[in-house]
């Protein structure tokens, strides 16, 4: 099967650069790339024309986190996009990656993920119940995968299971809703304060913790509402009679979301990045 989703690969470029990783210039990750492909057939590497910046493509958006996961053990700082669905034309149409996707959930949690299929341009083609659960059988566009699993996984709290299979090309379907919330962006390079982080979880939900080391441009949290609300994670607050000026997790503050790789490259919208370095992941800003 030809590549159905691409990639950007970029020299990682943030004020934490090179802090982490041994492998960190626009070379060495070329090189690296260069030797996947060689041993790899589904994956394709090209230049983009803009210095630092590669175009890597897959089968699907798994094969690519798996490269960056083993790029991150053998000491590489990355940075990467999130992916997108290779169209071409067709008879004068611009024509997209269907998938079949199959299903199976408990019978009485289908109501929740019919609904989120449809939102992603999902059309039931099977379902039948197996005792207490549902098996179902969908023609997805490939975009409606991406981001899929995860909420998959949230509406059934972990009891769903899916697997997927090319099926052919057809013409481009509408828009596909993907992450609604905006996000908490760090204007300020610093330690994370708990006295700062406090006063955010109010606004949305927290990616940080406590003497975490932030920069400018990072993404720190998700915003309860629409676009992207600039905020200073690394305020103290004013001592007073010797109290400390952070405060501690297990004091009121909720643990931060961590995401895995895989998971962090499907909530990025296209302006952001994932940072991936040998012992962070990161989301920023491009």
């Amino acid at each position: 099967d030809p590549p159905t989703v691409q990639m950007q690969f970029a020299v990682n470029d943030g004020p934490f650069a090179g802090r982490d990783g041994k492998n960190v210039t626009s070379r060495a990750i070329w090189d690296r790339l260069q030797r996947e492909v060689k041993t790899n057939i589904s994956i394709e590497v090209r230049e983009s024309g803009e210095a630092g910046l590669f175009n890597v493509s897959a089968r699907g958006a798994m094969q690519i986190a798996v490269l960056v996961e083993t790029m991150r053990r053998e000491g590489y700082e990355v940075l990467v996009s999130r992916p997108t669905v290779i169209t071409h034309r067709e008879n004068g149409e611009e024509v997209e990656p269907f998938e079949t996707l199959y299903l199976e959930l408990p019978s009485d949690l289908t109501g929740g993920v019919i609904q989120a299929l449809a939102n992603r341009k999902g059309q039931v083609e099977v379902m039948e119940q197996r005792g207490t659960m549902t098996c179902i059988e969908v023609t997805i566009p490939t975009r409606g995968l991406i981001g899929f699993e995860f909420e998959l996984m949230n509406l059934t709290s972990g009891h769903g299971v899916m697997s997927h299979l090319f099926k052919e090309y057809r013409p481009v379907v509408g828009k596909i809703r993907t992450r609604d919330a905006g996000t908490l962006v760090s204007m300020a390079t610093g330690t994370a304060m708990s006295y700062s982080l406090e006063s955010l979880e109010d606004r949305g939900k927290l990616f940080v913790e406590p003497s975490e080391q932030v920069y400018e441009g990072q993404i720190v949290g998700e915003n309860a509402r629409a676009g992207d609300l600039p905020v200073n994670p690394t305020k103290a607050k004013n001592l007073t009679n010797h109290r400390s000026a952070t405060k501690s997790i297990d004091e009121g503050l909720k643990p931060a979301i961590k995401m895995s790789l895989e998971r962090a490259i499907e909530y990025i919208a296209p302006d952001e990045f994932v940072e991936a370095t040998p012992s962070c992941i990161r989301l920023r800003k491009r």
